[in-house]
C-alpha cells in the first residue's frame, strides 16, 4: 500500500504543474488577442493634389451677391491646366479668370446658407481633380423694422399651451401642448369658446398645425409622429412621420412648411410627409435659429422666434429675412398671472387681411396692424 503522505505530495505536484500549464495557456491566449498577426492588406497613401485653394477658407461667410475671389496655387512640376469648371450645389456655375491665379463667382440669385462650390481642373496629361470648397451667404437685405398697432382683441383660453394655430373659414384651429395637456381644437374668434376638442394622447406632446386640402395636419414635439385629421369631425385619417423634431408648420398651398426650432424651414409634399427640400435662414449678420410656429402670407413665412417677442418674416425659398417684428409690450401686465409663457401663434385671415397673434396661456388674441419704423 503507497504512503499516504507521499501520495498526496505526488498528487499536489500533478496539480500544481496542470494549474501552471493553463496559466501559460491562457496568458498566450490573452497575448495573441492583444497582438494579431499583421494584416496582409495595405493602405493607400492620400492622393497629393496639384494644387490648393489659398482663400477663401472652408467656411467663410459672405454676403449674398458679392464676387467672391477663389486664389488658386500650383504645386511646382503641375501638368499645365487645360481647363476649369465649377458647380455651385451640383448646378453649373458661371465665373472668371483662370488657375493658377484667381476664379471670380458672383454669388448673386442664391440661398442664404452653406453652398457647395466644385472646381474641376482638367490637365494636360488628360487627368482631372475636383477640389471642395463650402462657403456660407448670409442675406444681402436690411430687414424693415416693425411695430404694431392693435386693432382688436379677443378672450383666448389662459389654460392653451398654443403652440400652433391657423384661421380657416371662420375659425380658428389650434393646436396645444404640454404632455397630459395637448390638444386640437376648433374655436370661435369673437368669444374664445371651444367648439370642438380632441385631446391627444398623455405621452404626446402636442405643436405645429396647418390647414391643407380640407384636412388638419398637427405636428407633436419629440415623439417623430404627427396626424392627419378630417376638419371637419377631427376624425384621425392617418399618421405621419419625421426625423427632426416638430415645432411649427404652415402650408403654402402645394406644400407644406416645417420647423424645428433650428435655422432650417423643411419643404413636404402632403401626402406622404416626405422632404422635398429644405432652405436655411439668414439675417444680414448670421442664422436666425429658434424657429417656431409659422404662417404662410402670400409669399412670405413668419415665424414666431422662440423665447423672444420677436416674428421674423422670411422670403420663401431664399431664406431671407426680409423684415422683423417687434411685439414687446403687446400683453398688458394686467393680464400676467403666473402660469403666463411666450408669444407664439401666429393666424392670418386670407379673405379679410387680418393678422392675429397670441401666446402660450395668453388670455387675449390680438389682431394687429404692422408699423414700419
Amino acid at each position: 500500500m503507497p504512503n499516504p503522505k507521499m501520495f498526496r505530495i505526488i498528487t499536489a505536484l500533478i496539480l500544481l504543474t496542470s494549474l501552471t500549464g493553463c496559466a501559460e495557456s491562457v496568458r498566450q491566449k490573452e497575448s495573441d488577442q492583444k497582438a494579431p498577426p499583421p494584416s496582409s492588406e495595405t493602405v493607400s497613401a492620400p492622393v497629393r493634389l496639384s494644387g490648393e485653394i489659398t482663400r477663401p477658407a472652408d467656411g467663410d461667410t459672405f454676403t449674398a451677391g458679392e464676387d467672391i475671389v477663389i486664389e488658386f496655387t500650383l504645386n511646382e512640376g503641375a501638368s499645365e491646366v487645360v481647363s476649369v469648371d465649377m458647380k455651385i450645389d451640383g448646378r453649373e456655375a458661371l465665373f472668371s479668370g483662370d488657375v493658377p491665379g484667381e476664379l471670380v463667382w458672383n454669388s448673386g440669385g442664391q440661398p442664404v446658407g452653406l453652398r457647395q462650390l466644385r472646381v474641376l481642373l482638367t490637365f494636360s496629361d488628360n487627368t482631372t481633380e475636383t477640389y471642395p470648397l463650402g462657403i456660407v451667404l448670409r442675406s444681402d437685405i436690411v430687414p424693415t423694422r416693425y411695430r404694431y398697432r392693435i386693432v382688436n382683441s379677443f378672450p383666448h383660453d389662459i389654460k392653451a399651451f398654443t403652440q400652433g394655430i391657423v384661421f380657416h373659414d371662420g375659425y380658428f384651429y389650434e393646436s396645444t401642448g404640454q404632455y397630459g395637456q395637448s390638444t386640437l381644437r376648433k374655436v370661435y374668434p369673437e368669444t374664445g369658446e371651444v367648439l370642438r376638442s380632441l385631446n391627444l394622447d398623455r405621452e404626446l406632446f402636442g405643436e405645429g398645425l396647418a390647414v391643407h386640402d380640407g384636412k388638419l395636419y398637427q405636428l407633436t414635439w419629440k415623439s417623430g409622429v404627427g396626424f392627419i385629421y378630417d376638419i371637419e369631425t377631427f376624425r384621425l385619417l392617418r399618421r405621419i412621420h419625421y426625423p427632426t423634431e416638430g415645432w411649427g408648420l404652415t402650408g403654402d398651398g402645394i406644400n407644406l412648411l416645417k420647423s424645428d426650432g433650428s435655422h432650417y424651414i423643411y419643404v413636404l409634399e402632403p401626402q406622404h410627409f416626405t422632404e422635398i427640400d429644405r432652405f436655411e435662414v439668414f439675417d444680414n449678420k448670421e442664422k436666425v435659429k429658434g424657429l417656431n410656429e409659422l404662417e404662410y402670407i402670400d409669399g412670405t413665412i413668419y415665424a414666431n422666434v422662440f423665447g423672444t417677442d420677436k416674428i421674423v418674416m422670411i422670403e420663401h425659398g431664399s431664406g431671407r429675412v426680409t423684415g422683423i417684428i417687434d411685439l414687446t409690450g403687446l400683453l398688458d401686465p394686467r393680464y400676467h398671472h403666473p402660469n403666463l409663457d411666450v408669444l407664439n401663434g401666429i393666424a392670418y385671415d386670407h379673405e379679410n387681411d387680418r393678422l392675429f397673434v397670441t401666446g402660450k396661456n395668453w388670455p387675449r388674441m390680438f389682431e394687429i396692424e404692422l408699423v414700419p419704423q
